[in-house]
């Protein structure tokens, strides 16, 4: 679908398109882009009746179904013929659940240029409890062997109130402290008010546990008009101890310094 004008009528324009052909989904993940967290896409939503859920920001990997969508998309683009390509690509069983994706959406497998028996072009559903089976199983297999790669480990669990520090990919240090303010909806998902008042959207991949501040202790109350004593004895009658007379500092000879900053030492001549 083209989008030229990227707007939010145009976004709107298409869905509706695809929803009119294949049915009006439960849930719609996206993107934070502009034409998609405008109020007239929030109307959009609330008059079709379907769930409008956004990735985390910053964090491209929330909605990885779309990325690889979109890596797909540009392959079939640079072929000489992106059509044929198209058709190559919908044929084609997937390695994970074992169905192409036109069985998956018409119950049959549509006829190509590659010599077939009349049987396998019979229609026939797959089993979509087997199918979402395999694929659960799938994503788990992948989600194991990324982890086991990249060294991921589990974080630490937030709750509001934290103080956290934030730090986007592409930044080198971390910010100043912020709070959590609540758990998104979204998983893995964060708002946190930061030092300026404003609330911001943060995975949690970008945000680790910040300094707790200390409390500053209170200053001693002084009453006006209340005798304050202390524990300590009085010595109002104690004998004053004897002071020596300080002895006065010695001459300290001038030094001289050369431009570069080194000091010169005096030629200490032999005496006779």
């Amino acid at each position: 679908l083209a989008l030229a004008p990227f707007s939010f009528w145009q976004v709107i324009q298409k869905l509706k398109t695809v929803f009119a052909r294949f049915g009006i989904p439960e849930e719609v993940v996206s993107n934070n882009g502009p034409q998609f967290s405008s109020a007239e896409f929030k109307e959009f939503a609330k008059q079709l009746d379907f769930k409008h859920c956004t990735s985390s920001p910053h964090h491209p990997q929330g909605n990885g179904q779309a990325e690889r969508a979109v890596q797909v998309a540009k392959k079939i683009l640079k072929q000489d013929d992106p059509v044929m390509a198209l058709m190559s690509y919908r044929s084609t069983p997937c390695s994970t659940t074992g169905f192409s994706s036109a069985e998956l959406l018409m119950g049959r497998s549509i006829r190509t240029t590659l010599p077939t028996l009349e049987k396998n072009l019979t229609p026939k559903w797959p089993r979509l409890t087997a199918v979402k089976e395999k694929d659960s199983k799938g994503k788990a297999k992948q989600a194991y062997y990324y982890n086991r790669r990249n060294g991921a480990r589990p974080l630490s669990a937030l709750q509001p109130g934290d103080v956290v520090l934030s730090k986007l990919d592409h930044e080198k240090s971390w910010s100043l402290p912020a709070v959590v303010s609540s758990e998104s909806t979204t998983p893995r998902s964060f708002v946190i008010r930061t030092h300026y008042g404003a609330e911001l959207r943060q995975n949690r991949r970008h945000l680790q546990p910040g300094p707790v501040p200390q409390p500053t202790p209170a200053a001693p109350c002084e009453a006006s008009g209340t005798d304050v004593r202390s524990d300590r004895p009085d010595t109002s009658d104690a004998v004053p101890v004897c002071q020596s007379e300080a002895t006065p500092p010695a001459s300290v000879p001038c030094q001289t310094v050369t431009r570069s900053g080194r000091v010169c030492k005096p030629i200490n001549r032999l005496d006779l």
